[in-house]
């Protein structure tokens, strides 16, 4: 029907030119307000079915109240036998014998799958900010191959405690696991990111302590993610991601000058290993560096959102002389981001980052509590290293 043929059926003999544009600005208006409308309404949508999915998975995670449970568990078969009626138990099925090692080679495969998982559900715009998140794996499965290759281990036996998921291939982690020194290891790097590891080699030889390697790797990671992370151009789910990114520097930073504090470690041998980037101000790290003590960090983070989480593990840092108490602390409040991030980020990647950082906290109780009980440590012991959510 025609605009004429609309006004004579409404009793007009012509079509009033007023009335024409009347009617085209009405409707260019109305597209204006409801096209971003209907997107936001499509890319809910598209949202609410992947985090549905998600939301189910973080369920199934397993409850503080099982967690204590297991520690009280006098052997490895009580352990395996709580975990049958998880979503581990196909991958427990596997396990030839009942050792630490072959329960952390089961949380590690169901770890891959997880991950797997999460990719496949999450629409596509999300699925390049959770390489950010993959590339955690790779730099924990450089690390298990430096310190095999390190132990002598044989290269099967380094493999088979590999994570497959990450961003680098399977086939060149394999052929990390190959290595015969830690030199061939870092060579076996170039044309990664990983290769600027050859800056800690003069230092490693020195020194003798594969933190040198470790801490390089972090700060590899943390400033490319983070760098990746601030140059593109910023929405809701990039927030979030840098967000949790940033909590993720912050507690790598923390933990490691606590740790320094405590061996009494000089400022200077300390500012070179720091992670650019992360929410506290430069000036407030850089102050950090140069107290004098594990309570005196403590006091200068005071206004910050980890001083009280830190605060709480004081006591048991104060009757231990560790500070594994406050690191745990830190790690609790990471996990805790994350959940805050799935609450207020629901439709978009809040529920991916929640569900994956719960996933890794529970993996690494898993593997505390097995070891722990293998190793012949009492309840209260293992119960000093299980991670919680922080407050």
């Amino acid at each position: 029907m025609t605009l004429e043929e609309l006004a004579a059926s409404l009793g007009f003999s012509s079509f009033p030119p007023l009335f024409a544009v009347a009617l085209a600005v009405a409707l260019v208006v109305g597209l204006i307000i409801l096209v971003p409308i209907l997107l936001r309404v499509i890319e809910i949508a598209n949202y609410a079915y992947s985090n549905s999915r998600i939301q189910v998975m973080s369920s199934r995670i397993i409850p503080e109240e099982k967690i204590k449970e297991m520690i009280e568990a006098s052997s490895l078969a009580e352990v395996v036998a709580a975990l049958e009626t998880t979503g581990y138990s196909p991958y427990l099925r596997e396990m030839m014998e009942e050792r630490s090692e072959a329960i952390e080679r089961a949380l590690n495969r169901h770890t891959a799958d997880a991950y797997r998982d999460v990719a496949t559900m999450v629409p596509l715009n999300l699925k390049k900010i959770l390489t950010v998140l993959l590339r955690k794996w790779d730099v924990y499965n450089i690390k298990l191959i430096l310190r095999g290759v390190y132990a002598e281990r044989s290269p099967d036996d380094i493999r088979a405690d590999l994570v497959p998921v990450g961003e680098l291939n399977p086939s060149k982690t394999g052929e990390l696991a190959e290595a015969r020194s830690l030199e061939e290891v870092i060579s076996n790097l170039d044309g990664t990111p990983y290769s600027r590891l050859t800056e800690s080699l003069q230092l490693f030889d020195q020194t003798k302590n594969l933190t040198v390697f470790e801490a390089q790797l972090d700060k590899i990671l943390y400033e490319d993610a983070w760098g990746d992370v601030t140059s593109k151009p910023v929405d809701e789910n990039l927030l979030s991601l840098k967000n949790y990114l940033a909590t993720n520097i912050d507690v790598v930073n923390l933990k490691f000058v606590f740790r320094a504090k405590k061996d009494g470690l000089p400022a200077g041998s300390i500012e070179s290993y720091l992670v650019r980037g992360g929410g506290l101000p430069e000036s407030l790290i850089k102050g950090l560096l140069e107290v004098d003590s594990v309570d005196n960090v403590v006091a200068a983070l005071e206004g910050t959102r980890y001083y009280q989480p830190v605060l709480g593990a004081v006591p048991e840092y104060e009757s231990t002389g560790s500070v594994l108490p406050i690191e745990l602390a830190l790690d609790g409040h990471l996990v805790r981001v994350g959940k805050d991030i799935s609450i207020t980020q629901p439709f978009g990647i809040g529920p991916a980052i929640g569900y994956l950082s719960l996933k890794e906290m529970e993996i690494r109780n898993v593997r505390t509590l097995a070891r722990g009980i293998e190793s012949g440590l009492s309840p209260d012991e293992i119960r000093s290293l299980i991670m919680k959510v922080g407050s």
